[in-house]
């Protein structure tokens, strides 16, 4: 079983449905030529100039360098995230296998040992996102070998049997033994290190354990064998690897760690009673997928302010392929590039990305452009709607038409009075936005669980709905109107607290209003803390609080108040005030994207693209071919067909021909007799119906019919075509019968 047995190839994948094969890097040609040969649209990087080659160079070379100055920082600073969120999950299965072991070798002389042996065991839990297990089981390796463990790496593809899971194991823990142990060893060893053939057994490892392992050094070192895909392996190999293991685990210390990617039911599945009794096992939770990505989000899309952002249908896309895909933190940072490189390959106004520095300090600052902006890219400015609008309120509110005529006209007022000014606007709005996820951020730590959102969903609804429309908005000012006194003020002091350590400049265009929210927040604390400043001035009260009779909404509205009935009036009025202002600040702090300027440059927005080229669709693709072979062969014959003879459309309603043309590919042909069909196809019945749809055209040419043997070879191989496509699949049932497995597009 354990022989007949195929381990996945690098194209069995259950979450990615398309592959790059890249040509060989070598070549035959010489090196001069092949230098020579070398398309130009790759001596700068693949950067090519714009506008129909009308780019200044410098521009070209601009675009390039802002891309490697961005993509490289970025870049490590998320696979630090990813390496600083999975390392608690490492830590604790290193904790682990360290502790192991210890209470057996901690047993007194003299006590009975146990009937039987158990082997330390720990499964580890890392998601169904297989594409990143190679880079955490490396890093667990890593950290391992650091301890002074001889751990050992294994695949499925490469240990499809005992004797090859044995070899592959004894090479790499061998290896890590003392270089110098084994160079001095005894006869024995020399002996077997000399033989031209090398048994690989556990008895091997069991010798050279004892001759490179003093006293100290067995007691804190392991043996620690990693099964990376534990679902891959065969399981009649794992099982007696097990079983061999167990027996050698009192003189020899192994760990097995076992890599899950699905569930603990398939160590049930893949392994006898026998076997899981001989495990200790512990199970560790190595799938952190979630926190990755929302360290990612929280550090790229929030707080690195001077990098490229996405708009909602963007960051839509980019999410939905990590939630509803694969879990993948590789494919996130992938189509992250994609998009990045997307900007800057083909947008000319990427150069402005130059004007933006950000400080040692987090800081985000404006500075000159380093290049002179073409007349084409200073007139696409122009053509913004942001730059329209905020060119209109700035005539509406000054009333100076000679700025707008420069704004118009001059391309250096342009760049150096206007777009500052822009880009000051928008790096105070994102500040703003910050600060306004930070504030939702600290509210949601006093509500209850239920109502608290990760930040990837905080973000999405940032940039993706209004304040008032968005339910959870709604949801979070419910909880806060319900809230009394003390937890009011603890709330202020928090949000005042977090106000205070924002990093903004200018709070004049940090919001939308030009609220200076640390003194909204202040003036909020202070109003609890004397409410009857909220007394008009004219109103004569008798120097007690006023109190009213509560009905049934105001219970509702505040339950507090059916233990609390010391509130008055004006602290309830004060309450009703300090929400309105909270509301208030996370409106302004929260306005959509679009209210920025030059929104349509730094918010990358071509969700499109993205779901096509990471979201591909194999069986649409297909399908379309062989329905649309015309636009796809691009041949006279097929396009001849899809109008009469007087010129007349003969096309269906939706724009494809259904007529089966002799002048077709023959897996087209049959790919159409097929979709006549219902779920079982006559294989006589499908054969004739081709046949007579050759024969007809070639009657007509040649003036005799082709031969039948032809025909039929011709069609048997369009049937394979279709089975190995996936349209159609035989069945026992009847054996002259088809199953068809594909209905509509």
């Amino acid at each position: 079983m354990a022989d007949a047995y195929k381990p996945m190839d690098a194209f069995d994948s259950m979450t990615e449905s398309t592959f790059i094969l890249k040509p060989p890097l070598a070549s035959k040609q010489p090196a001069a030529k092949r230098g020579a040969s070398r398309p130009p649209a790759f001596a700068n990087g693949g950067f090519v100039p714009l506008f129909q080659g009308k780019e200044p160079v410098e521009s070209m070379e601009l675009r390039q360098k802002l891309f490697n100055e961005m993509w490289e920082p970025l870049e490590q600073l998320l696979v630090d995230t990813e390496r600083q969120v999975n390392q608690v999950g490492v830590s604790d299965v290193c904790s682990y296998v360290n502790s192991s072991y210890t209470r057996v070798e901690s047993v007194e002389k003299g006590q009975l040992d146990q009937p039987f042996a158990e082997m330390s065991t720990a499964v580890a839990f890392a998601g169904v996102n297989t594409g990143d297990h190679s880079k955490l089981f490396e890093s667990l390796q890593a950290q391992l070998a650091a301890g002074g463990h001889h751990v050992a790496l294994l695949e499925s593809q490469y240990c499809t049997s005992l004797a090859g899971m044995l070899k592959c194991m004894l090479d790499q823990v061998l290896g890590s033994l003392d270089e110098g142990q084994r160079a001095t060893g005894n006869t024995r060893t020399t002996a077997i290190a000399g033989a031209k053939t090398i048994s690989y057994d556990m008895g091997l490892l069991k010798l050279r354990w004892d001759e490179a392992s003093d006293g100290a050094n067995s007691r804190s070192s392991r043996v620690v064998v990693i099964l990376q895909d534990f679902e891959g392996f065969a399981p009649m190999v794992v099982d007696d690897f097990v079983r061999i293991a167990t027996s050698y685990c009192q003189s020899v210390p192994i760990v097995v760690v076992l890599g899950l990617a699905t569930s603990y039911e398939s160590i049930h599945q893949s392994l006898t009673k026998a076997s899981i009794s001989m495990l200790n096992v512990e199970k560790f939770n190595l799938q952190r997928s979630k926190e990755c990505i929302d360290a990612a989000i929280q550090s790229v899309f929030i707080r690195a302010t001077d990098t490229l952002s996405f708009g909602a249908e963007a960051y839509k896309s980019l999410l939905d392929q990590f939630l509803l895909y694969n879990f993948s933190i590789t494919s996130f940072v992938k189509k992250l590039k994609f998009a990045a490189m997307d900007f800057f390959y083909a947008h000319p106004l990427s150069v402005l990305a130059s004007m933006l520095q950000c400080s040692a300090g987090g800081v985000l600052s404006v500075r000159d452009c380093p290049i002179r902006l073409s007349p084409e890219q200073a007139e696409l400015i122009r053509m913004q709607k942001s730059v329209q609008r905020f060119l209109e309120q700035q005539l509406e509110d000054t009333g100076d038409r000679n700025r707008f005529r420069l704004a118009l006209s001059n391309d250096d007022y342009l760049q150096k009075t206007v777009l500052p000014q822009l880009l000051r606007r928008l790096v105070s709005f994102r500040a703003g936005y910050c600060l306004g996820i930070d504030l939702v951020t600290a509210l949601q730590e006093m509500v209850p669980e239920s109502l608290q959102k990760p930040i990837r969903t905080l973000h999405y609804y940032g940039i993706g709905q209004r304040f008032d429309d968005c339910a959870h908005w709604k949801a979070l000012s419910a909880v806060m109107r319900r809230m009394k006194a003390s937890d009011m003020e603890r709330l202020l002091a928090r949000l005042g607290d977090v106000a205070d350590a924002a990093a903004i400049v200018d709070w004049d265009f940090a919001t939308k209003d030009g609220l200076d929210i640390p003194q909204l927040l202040r003036q909020s604390k202070a109003l609890l803390t004397n409410p009857e400043a909220l007394a008009k001035p004219g109103s004569t009260d008798s120097g007690e609080p006023s109190k009213r009779i509560r009905t049934r909404t105001d219970m509702e509205n505040r339950p507090f108040l059916l233990f609390d009935s010391s509130s008055s009036d004006q602290m309830l009025s004060a309450l009703d005030k300090c929400c309105a202002n909270i509301e208030t600040i996370l409106r302004a702090c929260l306005s959509p994207y679009q209210s920025a300027p030059l929104y349509e440059v730094f918010y990358y927005k071509h969700s499109l693209l993205l779901d096509t080229t990471f979201s591909a669709q194999p069986r649409a693709a297909v399908q379309a071919a062989l329905g649309k072979t015309a636009y796809y062969i691009d041949c006279d014959c097929c396009k001849a067909v899809t109008c009469d003879s007087d010129g007349s459309d003969m096309a269906s309603e939706d724009g494809d021909d259904q007529r089966v043309m002799p002048s077709m590919h023959d897996t087209s042909i049959a790919y159409r007799l097929h979709q006549e069909c219902g779920r079982m196809i006559n294989l006589y019945d499908w054969h004739s119906a081709f046949s007579s749809v050759v024969e007809g055209e070639s009657s007509k040419e040649r003036g005799s019919l082709p031969c039948q043997r032809a025909i039929q070879a011709r069609f048997m191989r369009a049937v394979e075509e279709m089975r190995l496509l996936g349209f159609i699949k035989s069945t026992q049932r009847k054996t002259d019968h088809v199953i068809r497995l594909t209905w509509g597009m």
